[in-house]
């Protein structure tokens, strides 16, 4: 630490500097001075952590130096020196914050022990400052991963709420351009073992610093989001080869294996939605590209824009009669296209190949990935293409693309999975009762074995709102009703209805009722 010695006695300040230097070696002596007004200029300029001052001194006395300090907003401990039993002295030195007096002549013994303790006062006021410091970040960080997951899940066609929710969080959307990746550990979350992921978290610091900003996390299961802003001087071509860095840093010092999706980059902050979609779909493309890939969503688009043989409608068909489990059904659609395929005599093996998984990638779009990883016939067969690639004849990859399609029957009748179920219904019910948790769209997604995206697609297809804009209300409104009924204080409700932030619930609250929630309770008791 630094410490800065003021006494108009020379003698006396170099007995300080020689008894600091034996025996608290760990105490830098960064200057001395010999009157108030010339250890006032000397302090500002050093900032030193301890000031040892004589109290009587010409120009300004030590007392006045300490108050000139405290109003220049110096943050200095001192320790004043006296050879006066000043009772007047030690009073306006305590007004001053001033807690350490040592009487001269100094012995060493006493100064030794009061340095050393002022030492340690320091270290205690810095790490509980650090710890505030912490928190407050890591609240920060947090409200700005619910944000960007929001964002992620939900998208949004308006391009001024979602600039103004990223202001909010501290997200700087002026100027810079965005663009999504998703990364997923190929042996599942069970790899990341010692350390969890803050290694791999900070392994993407890394790769990506020179990017304006890098917002990651966990998305779901063994996927991590990764939202990338960045100038207008940094192209697209750099960040792929960032990312073919990061990937390969990840395998030399984690040894983990990871396949990336990579959106399109976006000119303006209401494009994340689409990226992040877009690097989903690229994601998809792993049982083409193989694990290890990185796999940017232009490149999917030229792998498949050019044949579309499977006409919408046959693929509508299998998804409906897949929803209901009607093997019968799903036998007969994948027939009939395997019939039209037929038609297309110029067809190659790699082109039926092809085809093939761009049927059971629409067979499965509903399902999450997790989901079928945990099956281990459908892993090895739709999330590969060991088992694909063996085929070389139509009819050969007929029979494989109805076994495939039975299994994955069979998989949804072991995981009870009604008919024709009206999953919202289900889905806003469980909600409904379990609001107070931390619920992300990707963990309900899961729950009720959907994928994030269609089950975000087909909430607002069937209310004509939001998931989260029906979380929020069903969370205010239980928030309304503890405003009502009991004497819980604002901070306690938000944290009973699922909010880690009163800020950001007492937002939402205004919003949605036009009133403050201290002010809601109010107009009640007075009602």
């Amino acid at each position: 630490m630094k410490l800065v010695l003021v006494d108009d006695e020379k003698g006396i300040a170099d007995g300080l500097k020689k008894i600091i230097s034996r025996y608290i070696p760990d105490c830098e002596i960064v200057g001395t001075a010999y009157n108030g007004l010339e250890g006032f200029t000397l302090i500002q300029n050093r900032q030193p952590d301890i000031v040892i001052t004589d109290i009587r001194m010409p120009q300004a006395d030590g007392l006045e130096m300490i108050k000139m300090l405290k109003d220049a907003g110096n943050s200095a401990k001192f320790i004043l020196l006296s050879g006066y039993a000043d009772f007047e002295y030690a009073r306006r030195g305590i007004h001053l914050g001033v807690q350490f007096y040592i009487n001269k002549p100094v012995e060493e013994v006493e100064l030794r022990d009061c340095v050393r303790q002022v030492m340690e006062d320091i270290r205690e006021e810095r790490a509980k400052l650090q710890e505030v410091d912490d928190l407050k970040r890591e609240a920060h960080r947090r409200m700005q991963e619910n944000v960007l997951r929001d964002i992620l899940d939900n998208g949004s066609d308006s391009t001024v709420h979602v600039e103004e929710t990223l202001r909010i969080a501290g997200i700087q959307t002026k100027g810079v351009r965005f663009v999504c990746a998703l990364l997923e550990f190929d042996d599942g979350f069970g790899c990341v073992k010692e350390g969890g992921l803050w290694p791999v978290l900070q392994q993407i610091d890394r790769a990506l610093e020179r990017y304006k900003a890098v917002y990651r996390f966990r998305y779901s299961g063994s996927q991590v989001a990764v939202v990338v802003s960045l100038t207008e001087t940094i192209g697209y071509d750099e960040l792929i080869r960032a990312v073919h860095g990061l990937k390969a840093a990840l395998f030399q010092e984690l040894n983990l294996s990871v396949t990336f999706g990579i959106g399109t980059l976006q000119e303006r902050a209401a494009g994340i939605g689409q990226s992040f979609e877009e690097a989903r779909y690229a994601l998809s493309y792993k049982v083409i590209k193989g694990e290890g890939a990185v796999i940017p969503y232009p490149d999917t688009v030229n792998l498949t824009g050019r044949r579309h043989p499977v006409p919408e409608e046959l693929i509508n068909k299998l998804e409906a009669e897949l929803d209901n489990m009607n093997e019968e059904g799903c036998v007969g659609i994948i027939r009939e296209i395997f019939r039209g395929m037929e038609a297309q005599q110029s067809m190659s093996p790699t082109d039926l190949q092809l085809h093939c998984i761009n049927i059971l990638l629409s067979s499965v779009r509903k399902m999450s990935f997790q989901q079928l990883q945990q099956n281990d016939f459908l892993g090895r067969n739709i999330l590969s293409l060991e088992a694909i690639s063996s085929f070389r004849t139509l009819e050969r990859l007929e029979k494989w693309m109805i076994q495939i399609i039975r299994r994955i029957i069979v998989f949804k009748l072991e995981h009870n999975v009604p008919k024709k179920k009206d999953i919202i219904a289900e889905v806003k019910e469980y909600v409904s009762q379990h609001y107070s948790d931390p619920i992300t769209l990707a963990e309900l997604a899961s729950r009720f074995f959907i994928s994030p995206y269609y089950l975000s697609q087909l909430f607002k297809q069937k209310t004509g709102d939001t998931y989260i804009n029906f979380l929020g209300q069903v969370r205010i409104g239980k928030a309304k009703e503890l405003l009502e009924r009991t004497d819980l204080k604002v901070y306690e409700i938000c944290e009973r209805v699922g909010y880690l932030d009163t800020q950001h619930f007492a937002r939402l609250f205004e919003k949605l009722t036009g009133q403050r929630p201290s002010e809601y309770r109010k107009s009640r008791s007075r009602a």
